[in-house]
């Protein structure tokens, strides 16, 4: 679907070993390209959120479901260091030599890979509300705690019991965007107020429920990949244009193991906003977030 003012492409990729990647596009064709990776539980249906935004910017906005998840095949033993081979395997395909990546929550630890891996490929980097890795292990609460560890050591079991949730709530758009509706009020005011927005909270519950078109516990198995160790240290990233964006008042990724990824990153960017969220910092602040990106691929091409 285009318009004469952005695009909207949904197509597959086929990668050399066979797989199907699928990629979601909006913006502008010919804009700077900036890879968007999705939080965990969510796809590249997620960046239909904030679609106006980066149509208004100019950028181009690619978004990718990640193995297993939305329409991607899932490829068994997948590790957090294959993601960037997958990126640029996609990039080459779309004739992109350059580009900037961006990840949300979940997405932000595939984000930091890329930046370990193929930092000669990357403009920028962008973290939004991050999980942390081994940084939510310092300063998480201890539920969070738990429950990396339960993904780390008993995955069997989180799956179960994630199927059976979804059996009794249900994983379709209506169901889910009624659970958004409940988990507002614990997410707090910012992400509340996100909420109770019908279009945004429509377009997270399409983003979600696409994530388990494959399976239930799709969103498990992403988890479990950027829960055990990385395969590389933070401190080891070389690659100099990273940014890290974090609410406050974030409830899922606490912004005491935000400050910690920042401060142990060579080189960090990072910006705290004191009445944001997890989702309302990406939402609402898109603009800041992609204005700085773009503004580093423009720095990078006059060099």
């Amino acid at each position: 679907m285009t318009s004469s003012t952005g695009r909207t492409g949904d197509s597959t990729i086929r990668l050399r070993d066979g797989r199907r990647l699928q990629t979601l596009e909006v913006g502008k064709s010919d804009g700077p390209p900036i890879f968007h990776f999705h939080g965990n539980g969510s796809s590249r249906l997620e960046v239909l959120t904030v679609h106006s935004v980066v149509e208004h910017l100019g950028v181009r906005l690619i978004s990718l479901d990640r193995p297993g998840m939305g329409r991607s095949d899932a490829r068994a033993g997948y590790r957090l260091l294959d993601w960037p081979d997958d990126v640029v395997e996609v990039a080459d395909q779309l004739g992109i030599e350059h580009f900037a990546i961006e990840g949300l929550s979940g997405g932000a630890p595939y984000a930091l890979a890329c930046a370990y891996k193929i930092p000669h490929r990357l403009t920028a980097c962008g973290l939004i509300s991050p999980a942390a890795g081994p940084f939510t292990q310092q300063a998480g609460s201890f539920a969070l705690r738990s429950e990396v560890w339960m993904l780390v050591h008993l995955p069997w079991l989180v799956r179960a019991l994630f199927r059976l949730s979804m059996r009794l709530t249900g994983s379709d758009e209506a169901s889910i965007e009624k659970k958004l509706v409940r988990a507002g009020t614990r997410l707090g005011e910012a992400d509340h107020q996100l909420l109770s927005i019908p279009e945004i909270r429509k377009a997270f519950a399409q983003a979600t429920a696409e994530s388990f078109r494959q399976a239930a516990d799709a969103s498990t198995k992403d988890g479990v990949v950027y829960s055990r160790p990385w395969g590389f240290q933070v401190e080891a990233i070389t690659f100099e244009h990273v940014f890290l964006w974090q609410g406050e008042q974030d409830r899922i990724m606490p912004a005491a193991a935000a400050r910690l990824l920042a401060q142990a990153l060579p080189q960090c960017t990072a910006t705290f906003y004191p009445d944001e969220g997890h989702l309302s910092t990406f939402v609402n602040h898109a603009q800041d977030i992609w204005e700085a990106l773009r503004a580093e691929r423009a720095r990078s091409t006059e060099q």
